[in-house]
């Protein structure tokens, strides 16, 4: 009777254990087959802004127009960004204390992928102008030297004017000041590229120029070889002629505008993807107990150009001029953070990873090339899946 009652005993315990067993696999969810968060595009425009010398200009206001107006200012390293950016075409503006405002034209593509388009803008100074005081019956000199970024000292170009005896027809204060681009004055139809050039005033609207004043480019004999010289008349630039003195390159001024050196520079460019680092990189609960929240990802990325060329001449230090002012400088590493704010439950991954655009670039001139590496777009891409490795593979 004992052994009976103890094998019926041991009969329910099992049943029991079962049915519990049972039941609860029964409330659980389908883990194998749950759906995958979905996060959603999240698009920036980032960048950096700095002077002509390669130094971050901070406080410089960068204006967005377009599907969406917004202003920033750039920190102290010359960075500024604009969060959550919805897909369109916009035209950045930026403007600074004693800087030459620039603009252009930045794209978000519908692409279903987040995007962080990077702009790397140099402002040149507004005029710096120096004075000359030109006697009509004496005439007068003087001279202003132009700005380049640092370590590239050969480019930093001395322009001097000189006006002999009876070249004014009264006296008066001439000024002179460096220019390093043609849209400083006026766009330009053609290819060619400023290198450096000035523009020559007066302080006096009524002076007339009555022998024309020499304005001279000091350079070295690559660079004359290679340029043609030019002056902006009625919104365009036209060819003039020139002298050769030594070193210098001579343009007779007969009107008060803008004179120039410009060369047939060719720019190229080559690119490259190198992977980002995300933190954290992923949220792992396919086996897990209890859900996740993925709130954001933080990640670096460079803004600027790097120049791997240095130049050693005056011709190969105004072709990295060029360059610059084409791609940017004030290369450095900045961070963000890309924003998730989705849940992840049981049963499911979520993952993020992205790449930056490198760019070696290129100008050329004459036979000589000079180049550096700029940083350009940032593309991310985030992956969810569930136990089965679908319903959430979009990628962003």
């Amino acid at each position: 009777m004992k052994e009976y009652f103890k094998s019926g005993a041991l009969a329910l315990l099992a049943a029991a254990l079962t049915v519990s067993v049972s039941s609860c696999h029964d409330d659980d969810p389908d883990y194998d087959n749950v759906t995958p968060p979905t996060v959603a595009q999240v698009h920036v425009i980032s960048g950096s802004v700095a002077s002509i010398n390669g130094t971050g200009i901070s406080g410089a206001t960068v204006n967005m127009s377009g599907a969406a107006t917004a202003s920033v200012t750039t920190d102290s390293h010359g960075y500024f960004i604009f969060n959550d950016v919805k897909p369109g075409t916009y035209t950045l503006s930026v403007s600074a204390a004693g800087k030459l405002p620039k603009e252009t034209s930045v794209t978000i593509s519908d692409s279903g992928k987040g995007q962080n388009a990077v702009w790397n803008v140099m402002l040149a100074s507004e005029e710096t102008v120096t004075n000359v005081s030109v006697s009509a019956d004496n005439g007068g000199e003087g001279e202003v030297v132009s700005e380049a970024i640092t370590g590239n000292d050969l480019a930093e170009i001395p322009i001097e004017v000189e006006a002999d005896a009876n070249s004014l027809d009264k006296d008066a204060t001439i000024t002179i000041a460096p220019i390093y681009s043609e849209s400083e004055a006026a766009s330009r139809a053609d290819s060619h590229t400023m290198l450096i050039g000035a523009t020559v005033g007066c302080t006096d609207n009524s002076v007339k120029i009555v022998k024309p004043i020499e304005i001279s480019f000091e350079v070295d004999p690559e660079t004359i070889n290679a340029i043609r010289t030019q002056k902006y008349v009625n919104g365009s630039w036209v060819d003039v002629d020139h002298t050769v003195d030594g070193n210098k390159i001579v343009i007779g001024a007969d009107e008060f505008t803008s004179y120039a050196l410009f060369g047939n520079v060719v720019f190229s460019t080559t690119s490259r993807s190198e992977n980002l680092t995300f933190t954290p990189s992923q949220w792992d609960n396919l086996y897990g107990s209890a859900d996740m929240n993925a709130t954001e990802a933080a990640y670096t990325y460079k803004v600027g150009m790097d120049v791997q060329t240095r130049g050693t001449t005056v011709f190969t230090a105004l072709l990295v001029e060029a360059l610059v002012r084409h791609y940017g400088a004030n290369s450095y590493t900045t961070s963000a953070s890309y924003p998730l704010n989705v849940t992840v439950p049981v049963g499911t991954y979520l993952g993020i990873s992205g790449v930056q655009q490198y760019n070696t670039v290129t100008a050329s001139l004459g036979g000589r090339s000079v180049s550096g590496i700029q940083y350009g777009d940032v593309t991310i891409t985030t992956v969810a899946a569930n136990r089965q490795h679908n319903g959430g593979g979009s990628l962003h």
